[in-house]
Parts: structure tokens; sequence; C-alpha cells
């Protein structure tokens, strides 16, 4: 921000030299030489992030300039102006405590300045004509220049806003929606659901021997599987599906307008998926499965009570010899084709 502000006022200034060498005033003129090559300076500064330096060679900038303008063509020049500038600036980018003391100085030098015009200037009179255009020429750019910071500050905040809503919303790893947040989200689908009386499904699944991974491949492995998984798991799902990492390798899903049988498939769906995934973690490809538990939220019972079924069902997924799908509601896993591929192995040694 600070770069666009120094190179904006460089360029100002620039454009200030022949207007002040045709006002009749060269040794504004001349100031205004200086000043490029003090913007120029502070912007070096900022890129080499000497950013202290840079601040203070542009308070000395601001501060001379509109002192040696306001006394070499009076206070109706509107140099005084820029002075204000100072105040937004030391109010957003200063420690609280030295906020008022600088604000309390520049309003001294800023009545120090008017008495020193109202005794002294103008130092180096020139046309009333020239002297009304150079007023309006300065507030022209006092307001967009106050225009130009308040729309930098917002942007700045506007950014940080979305920043603190993404880390409070979702998992830094994987991206996805967090417990919290999927929380929320479910909570508002549940009342649709009751509304509606449209029917909403739950799946809770989890990775298998995920401690297996991380203890055989290290964790930065683990952390590619959970990644790579989020990524097929969000593929396998429509875009009104809201999809969460529950906690540590548990994914949860709630399916909106889907039943217990219907999510049962799409959770086959993605098992089956997963077992033909090979992940490549450094040079080698691992093969990893799933587990799901599967269940219907009803009426008569809220997000807390439904993951409970559907931990249950994972658990006796689990306990069945993982890699399947079960329903909250029945006994045994969902039927399905084919072997299942095994957890947790590396296939680089087989060309997979």
């Amino acid at each position: 921000m600070m770069r666009r502000i120094v190179v904006t006022a460089g360029c100002i200034d620039a454009v200030w030299i022949p207007l002040y060498a045709w006002f009749g005033s060269p040794r504004l003129a001349m100031l205004n030489v200086v000043s490029v090559i003090l913007y120029l300076s502070a912007w070096r500064l900022l890129v080499r992030r000497h950013n202290r330096v840079a601040v203070s060679l542009i308070w000395a900038e601001v501060l001379t300039h509109a002192a040696i303008g306001s006394l070499l063509l009076g206070w109706d020049s509107g140099f005084h102006y820029f002075l204000l500038l100072f105040i937004p600036a030391i109010v957003v980018g200063s420690v609280r405590r030295l906020a008022v003391p600088m604000v309390l100085a520049v309003f001294v030098f800023y009545v120090g300045l008017d008495a020193l015009c109202d005794a002294y200037a103008p130092l180096q009179p020139i046309s009333t004509s020239a002297l009304r255009m150079a007023k309006w020429l300065n507030m022209g750019l006092i307001f967009g220049m106050f225009f130009t910071m308040a729309s930098l500050y917002r942007n700045t905040i506007l950014r940080a806003e979305r920043r603190l809503l993404a880390q409070a919303t979702t998992d830094a790893l994987t991206g996805l929606a967090n417990r919290s947040h999927f929380q929320l989200l479910a909570s508002a689908e549940i009342a649709r659901s009751r509304r509606s009386g449209k029917p909403l499904a739950l799946i809770l699944s989890d990775i298998d021997f995920f401690k297996r991974i991380n203890d055989e491949f290290g964790h930065e492995a683990g952390d590619t599987v959970l990644l790579e998984l989020a990524t097929l798991l969000t593929a396998c799902l429509r875009e009104v599906d809201i999809l969460a990492r529950w906690g540590g390798e548990e994914f949860l899903v709630l399916l909106p307008d889907s039943d217990e049988r219907g999510a049962a498939e799409v959770a086959e769906r993605i098992r089956q998926k997963v077992c033909a995934a090979r992940i490549r973690v450094a040079d080698r490809e691992i093969a990893v499965s799933m587990s799901f538990g599967v269940t219907q939220i009803g009426a008569d019972r809220d997000l807390r009570a439904a993951t409970a079924c559907a931990d249950r069902a994972l658990y006796r997924s689990k306990q069945q010899g993982r890699n399947q799908v079960n329903l909250a509601s029945a006994a045994g896993k969902v039927e399905s084709p084919g072997e299942a591929a095994p957890a947790a192995r590396d296939t680089s040694a087989d060309g997979a």
C-alpha cells in the first residue's frame, strides 16, 4: 500500500514541475524535482524492506513541501491541506499510545505554519489566477489522495476479513469446511429438511490404517493422503453436498435430498474410487482404503445423534475388516462387486 502511495505522490509531483515553471515559481519547480527524487528513494527503501526509514523520508518530504509551498505562495495556495493526510495514516498505522501525541504534533505544526504564513507569506507571490489554479489543483489532489487512501485501507480490511473468515470456517490443510462451520451449515440443512419433508443423509468416513501410513511414510505423506482424498471426495459429490474434515483422518458428508440407501450408494462409489486411486508420495505410490458409516437424519434426530449413529456404523465397518460401507439402520455391510484393495500398501515396486 505504501509503495502505491509513494508512486502516486511521485507522479503528481513530477506533473507539477512544468506547472510551477509556468506559474512563475522556479523555486517550487525545483522543490518538486527534489520531492520526486525523495519519493523514488522512499520507494527503493520500501522494496528493500527498510520501511521505517522510508516512512521517515515521506514524512520529511510532505512536511517540508507543505511548509515551503505555503510560505512561498501563501496560505491560500492550499499546500497546508497535505498535512491533513497524516491524520488517517497516523491513526491506522501507529501504535495507539503514540497516535494521539503524533496527531497533536501535526496539529501544532499546522497552527505554527498558519502563524508563519500570516507573518511572512507569500515570499514569492504569483498572479491571482495562478494562485487560484494552484489552490484548486491542490484541493483536487487532496480529495483524490484521501479517496485513494480510504480505498486502500478498505481493501486491506476486506482482505483481512476474508482471511479471518477462511481461517474460522475451513480446515487449513484440506481447504474443506471445518467442524464448527459444518455444524452451522448442517443446522440450516436440517431445518430446511424438516420444513420440506425431504430426506437428509449423513456419511462418516475414516481412512484405514492412517497411523500406519504416518509411521511408514512420514507425516508429510499423511498430509498428502488427506489432501488427495479430500480432492477425490469433493469430485464425487454434488455442489449441494457439504463435505468437512471432521477431525484427524475422518471426513463427514451431509447429503440433502438423499435417503440412507442413496447415501450408501454414494459412499460405495467413493470407496471404490479410493481403492482404485494411487497416491504418489515422493518417488513411491501408495494405495489406501476408507471405511464408511451411513445414516439418515430424521425428524427425531439432531446432528449429534445422527453423527453418533453414523459413527457406530463406521465402527462396525472397522470391526468387519475395514474398507466397506455400513448402514446405521441395517446389520452388515453394503454389498459391492469386486475385491477391495489393501490399505496403505506401497505399489511402487509393482508399477501400479
